[in-house]
């Protein structure tokens, strides 16, 4: 057989088939569009927002670095670095500790590192840099005010470096001159940085073995080396790969902040964005596909043409998939840029309203969301056109002469018998029936959009504002020290919120009563009742990052709170977990409240039990824990952030009395309703007189629910509205089709004495039909799906308390029912636009 180029021809017949079923190719390009919008904005959301989250949380654990090896000699660091695998680096040299005087509860660790290490650890220096005479130091602003220095270059400092931790007797007191200063969050690490000279380490510590010190505990004169590869992908397998070449044993860690950390310790926390992505490509599918396949019946005596002309079923086949291909073509770059532009926007409102920690929106402009949303898109469209096209390919000439698109008709099947005749409810029924396949692909589409935006709307109706409003404020009014909203604490000579601001709030005409809660931070060493706890956690198989970094610390950080008497009733039976609560118990100072601690994403744990005494404060008095709180419970009363130590609840008089330097967190007011516009402008006015003072009413968080609710409608609806048009995109291309395809058998039921009153109504109740079985399936598996998914996405959201309203559902389908009526109507007038003898003669 002699084969022939004839690639330019097939390219040329599927062009000029694109021309000229133009309304098909523009819905198809549509379809490419909206379906590469959506891929492209989930990609950008995703992308971004993991972005956003991982610069915030690697400011917590302090380094960009993916990954570092721990407790190192100098001949360890040189073999280390030469490894190709390692691509950058930073060396940080252990020296000692400042953990005495006006650093008693905020140690001070004090290290030599090199000129890499600032860059990669958010150290930005307000004046000067890192230390180069032995004599020299660089500290942060907080350490600088602990110590009543100014924050000037070439200030003097004086500290007590201990370089021996295990006995304390080896101290360095030296007075230092300030080569730089920076600022940094007190509690955002667990203990404080300070930086010397490699002249210093010479001179005072280069003696000192690494292998005695890390033996003893000290670690001074140990190296961490700090390493950055190619990517963050299995940071743990590198590292492994990088010791396993070297020769070496050592300990390392992995930077905790990167997400791909936690997605290779558990592949579920990828699962909503695989199902989101088969949810979106599912819906393009079945309308590309409907399209094509319609095309394909349609024209089935063109393709029956071209074979007896001598075209291949491979030409016919790629016929098709070159259709495919050009428009897709034209539809994906404006997908593409609508996508990027909607997930643009939307970063910033989510990455504030979804996260539990302060972050600002990163915009990621990686390949992979283009490539991503292309690749995803091309295969939607791909495996759309492939059916049709085999379809298409293995018709015969004479089978295509009588081709009519009914799947599934036996010759063999019995004839139905009716004594009442032919009735147009049976005809529409049996109508809808013979095509299986088209009406369960035009089933699907209608109903995952019901069922999508059902979902949505279950969780939207879910958000319960009094919820809301109760984790945020208990009164009418909050008054905060602006402070307390950047790092949890104030300063004396910034410290605004005193005894007399709450005295003078509390004689406001409107007032009725008053509510304090005074803040104190604290750090417990790690005793054997805590390491009980921690220990365990750090020897599981896939252990988080953070409880090895808490163990290593030494030290767990505390919350305290001192809360008034009206807290008491906040505080609910469901949020108690172990013990009771007894106000005349606790108000006699010698009981506490403690709540769980927060070690990890999903990890939390208590370190103590009704019963058990701790010992706090100044003067070092036991107290016994009366209950244990949730971590959630009292959050209006706190500073909204958790911490590893868990919060410790005192009554507010005890706890003034237990640490001298507590300050005030916020003042509650409760008003008279009928004097709220009043208080609300004299508080309002006040603070305003007042530097440093935030107010917030129940109305502001109002208000920010509404915006937050806002975002998720946006996002939620705006997903469902458009996987909603593709169903009624569908729906319309094969009711229309449907009919243009079937005008010859319409011509003959007119031909033999059906009106065209009767053939409207038969039309009608076609569609009708086919809302009422996509209403039985939404109120049926529907119905299972959106009280299963919405449940379980309201349960692990805070705010919600899951309800279900199915009276949305039902609107929507009603809608849909107006829609069936009129693409009917519209079908049917574009069939009688043509008289029954033209309609007869096209089938000859």
């Amino acid at each position: 057989m002699i084969t022939t180029s004839n690639r330019q021809t097939v390219s040329r017949i599927a062009k000029k088939s694109i021309k000229a079923n133009r309304m098909r190719s523009l819905m198809i390009v549509c379809a490419v569009v909206l379906t590469t919008l959506l891929l492209t904005s989930v990609f950008t959301l995703a992308l971004s927002i993991n972005k956003s989250m991982e610069s915030a949380s690697m400011k917590t654990s302090g380094s960009d670095y993916h990954g570092s090896f721990k407790y190192l000699n100098q001949d360890e660091v040189h073999k280390l670095i030469q490894h190709p695998s390692i691509k950058e680096y930073s060396r940080a040299t252990v020296v000692g500790d400042v953990s005495s005087g006006a650093f008693k509860s905020n140690r001070i660790e004090i290290n030599y590192v090199d000129e890499n290490y600032p860059e990669h650890s958010f150290i930005h220096f307000t004046e000067g840099g890192l230390p180069s005479g032995e004599n020299e130091i660089a500290m942060n602003t907080w350490e600088l005010d602990l110590l009543g220095a100014p924050h000037k270059l070439g200030t003097t400092v004086s500290l007590d470096i201990d370089i021996d931790g295990s006995t304390g007797d080896k101290v360095i007191s030296q007075d230092f001159v300030l080569s730089g200063y920076f600022e940094a969050d007190q509690y955002v690490a667990m203990s404080g940085l300070a930086f010397v000279s490699e002249a210093f380490v010479k001179q005072n510590i280069a003696d000192i073995d690494p292998a005695q010190s890390k033996a003893n505990g000290s670690y001074t004169n140990t190296t961490r080396l700090e390493v950055m590869f190619n990517n963050s992908l299995d940071i743990e397998g590198k590292i492994q790969k990088v010791l396993s070449d070297t020769g070496l044993d050592v300990p390392y860690g992995v930077n905790w902040a990167y997400s791909s950390v936690s997605i290779f310790d558990d592949w579920t926390n990828i699962i909503p964005y695989v199902l989101l992505i088969l949810i979106i490509m599912l819906s393009g599918y079945l309308l590309i596909y409907n399209i094509f396949h319609i095309s394909v019946v349609r024209d089935i005596k063109f393709y029956g043409l071209m074979k007896t002309i001598g075209t291949t079923p491979k030409q016919l086949r790629k016929l098709i998939s070159i259709q495919a291909n050009w428009l897709y073509i034209v539809g994906l770059p404006i997908g593409l840029i609508l996508g990027y532009g909607v997930g643009y926007w939307l970063t910033p409102m989510l990455a504030t309203s979804f996260s539990s920690i302060e972050m600002e929106a990163s915009y990621s402009v990686n390949p992979i969301i283009f490539i991503g949303a292309a690749l995803f898109s091309y295969l939607t469209v791909r495996i759309a056109a492939s059916k049709p096209g085999r379809t298409a390919s293995r018709i015969s000439p004479v089978e295509a002469v009588k081709y009519a698109g009914i799947s599934g008709s036996n010759s063999s099947k019995k004839i139905k018998r009716s004594l009442g005749g032919a009735k147009l409810s049976r005809m529409s029924m049996g109508n809808l029936l013979r095509n299986k396949k088209k009406l369960f692909l035009m089933l699907a589409s209608l109903s995952l959009s019901i069922i999508l935006f059902s979902i949505i709307y279950t969780v939207i109706a879910s958000f319960d504002v009094n919820k809301y409003l109760n984790t945020f404020i208990s009164g009418d009014f909050v008054v905060k020290e602006e402070s307390f909203d950047r790092r949890g604490s104030s300063t004396t000579d910034e410290y605004m919120l005193s005894e007399e601001v709450a005295d003078i709030l509390r004689t406001i005409d409107g007032v009725e009563s008053l509510d304090k809660v005074y803040f104190k931070f604290n750090t417990l060493p790690i005793d054997d009742t805590i390491a009980a706890v921690l220990e365990p956690l750090s020897a599981a198989p896939s252990p988080d990052p953070y409880i090895s970094y808490i163990l290593e610390s030494g030290s767990i950080q505390q919350y305290i709170y001192g809360i008034d008497k009206g807290w008491y009733d906040v505080l609910k039976q469901s949020d108690i977990l172990e013990g009771t609560f007894d106000r005349d118990k606790f108000e006699s100072g010698d009981y506490i409240m403690v709540s769980q601690a927060t070690l990890a994403e999903d990890e939390e744990a208590s370190y103590y039990h009704p019963g058990d005494k701790i010992k706090l404060g100044d003067k070092g008095k036991s107290y016994e824990v009366m209950a244990v709180l949730k971590s959630e419970a009292l959050i209006a009363a706190g500073t909204m952030s958790f911490s590893s130590g868990g919060n410790v609840y005192f009554p507010a008089k005890e706890l003034k009395s237990t640490f001298t330097e507590s300050q005030i967190l916020s003042v509650t007011l409760h008003t008279d309703p009928a004097k709220l516009d009043q208080v609300d402008r004299t508080v309002r006015a006040f603070a305003d007189a007042s530097k440093g003072l935030t107010v917030r009413s129940r109305d502001d968080y109002k208000q920010e629910l509404a915006g937050f609710m806002n975002i998720f409608k946006t996002i939620g609806y705006g997903l469902s509205f458009i996987i909603g048009l593709i169903g009624v995109l569908n729906y319309i291309n094969t009711v229309i089709t449907g009919v243009v395809s079937r005008r010859n058998e319409f011509a003959i039921l007119e031909s033999i004495g059906m009106t065209k009153k009767q053939m409207k109504r038969m039309l009608v109740y076609e569609g009708f039909y086919s809302i009422m079985f996509s209403a039985l399936i939404v109120g049926t598996l529907g119905m299972f799906l959106t009280y299963s998914i919405a449940k379980t996405i309201s349960d692990n959201m805070a705010f919600t308390v899951f309800r279900m309203n199915v009276w949305p559902i039902v609107g929507v389908i009603v809608i849909l029912f107006g829609i069936a009526y009129v693409v009917t109507i519209i079908a049917y007038r574009m069939l009688s636009k043509a008289t029954i003898v033209e309609r007869l003669r096209e089938a000859e």
